[in-house]
């Protein structure tokens, strides 16, 4: 049986989220994380009612050396087509009407409760957008980590943009994402006649149902997002992957370790097809950010810069790419395969 409370706000919520003198209380989100892809990803209108078809070309033909009276033969390149699915996101906010009368300030107690669901579907969209799997879950898209899933693959694959770090312990991997946002690049996508980002709709008062079947009087509010990732061009994402985070302890990490981290970050940095006209970015969970933190003071740092922010967190670039602490990111990933 569904447990009073999990799905709606009961009254010992409400006292929850008082000031003793019964004002509204201000909510410290301690749950809240830092999601800068949300606020870089560019989003586009699909082109199926489902989500988006990219056509990528494969080859180009090659030319033959002509000689007089002699002809040659018709040319053509290859294409293939990737389809990339929108997945659905819903949540209702449902609130006995008994319950907002009885707080001071009604509007704000129903913004906070909404504010939270918010930040919920968006933490859900970042975790997807790196770690979407549609093969384990057919409802979500697919993310970074499902498309580039192994490294060492030829030039054009998926996996030549990826370089592998060496990493050998199950489920204590992490990955450094150099994503490059752009028409021609990655991009967040919506179905062809959907709307654009998360959609917030006040259904007012009306009958609602508790787990029993019974009916009280509360106010709705509806919450729905259909998302989605299209890479466009495979070339405009680097990673490396399998970095190790059972050998490399930041309390205890070698000048070495440091280092072939940042040396890989170049080596990727390579891979990258151009950074003209796109909006490019190192993606790295909390712990890597830590490390480039550490190294940048290092004697021998000669990739890592900052930039001071008046009043502000200082900016750290790995060869003239700035890196951002992504924490939908974990350090518990899989040891990723070489490509056969």
């Amino acid at each position: 049986m569904t447990a009073i409370g999990e799905y709606a706000l009961t009254f010992n919520d409400l006292k929850k989220r008082l000031n003793p003198d019964g004002t509204m209380a201000q909510i410290i989100d301690i749950v809240r994380q830092s999601d800068p892809i949300m606020e870089h990803i560019r989003w586009i209108q699909g082109n199926l009612p489902t989500g988006n078809q990219t056509t990528q070309r494969t080859s180009v033909p090659r030319a033959e050396l002509r000689r007089i009276n002699r002809g040659v033969g018709n040319v053509k390149s290859t294409t293939r087509q990737v389809t990339d699915t929108c997945a659905m996101l819903e949540a209702h906010s449902q609130i006995d009407v008994e319950l907002m009368n009885l707080q001071p300030d009604p509007a704000a107690f129903r913004a906070s409760e909404d504010a939270a669901i918010v930040e919920g579907m968006t933490q859900q969209v970042a975790d997807m957008i790196f770690y979407g799997d549609s093969d384990a879950n057919p409802d979500e898209f697919n993310g970074f980590a499902s498309r580039y899933n192994a490294y060492g693959g030829k030039k054009n694959d998926y996996s030549y943009q990826v370089v592998n770090a060496g990493g050998t312990t199950e489920n204590k991997q992490a990955s450094a994402w150099l994503v490059c946002f752009g028409d021609q690049a990655a991009m967040g996508v919506y179905p062809k006649y959907g709307t654009a980002g998360l959609k917030q709709q006040d259904m007012g008062e009306d009958w609602c149902t508790d787990e029993s079947g019974k009916k009280f009087r509360g106010v709705t509010t509806l919450f729905n997002w259909k998302a989605g990732l299209a890479i466009r061009d495979p070339r405009m994402v680097a990673a490396v992957r399998n970095i190790d985070m059972e050998q490399l302890k930041l309390e205890s990490a070698t000048e070495e370790q440091k280092k072939a981290i940042i040396d890989n970050m170049i080596i990727a940095q390579h891979k990258i097809r151009s950074f003209s006209g796109v909006d490019a970015a190192w993606y790295v969970p909390s712990e890597l950010m830590t490390l480039i933190n550490l190294y940048y003071v290092d004697k021998n740092n000669a990739y890592i810069t900052r930039k001071d922010i008046m009043g502000g967190i200082p900016e750290y670039y790995v060869n003239g790419i700035r890196v951002l602490e992504e924490q939908a990111l974990t350090t518990e990933e899989a040891v990723i395969k070489e490509a056969v």
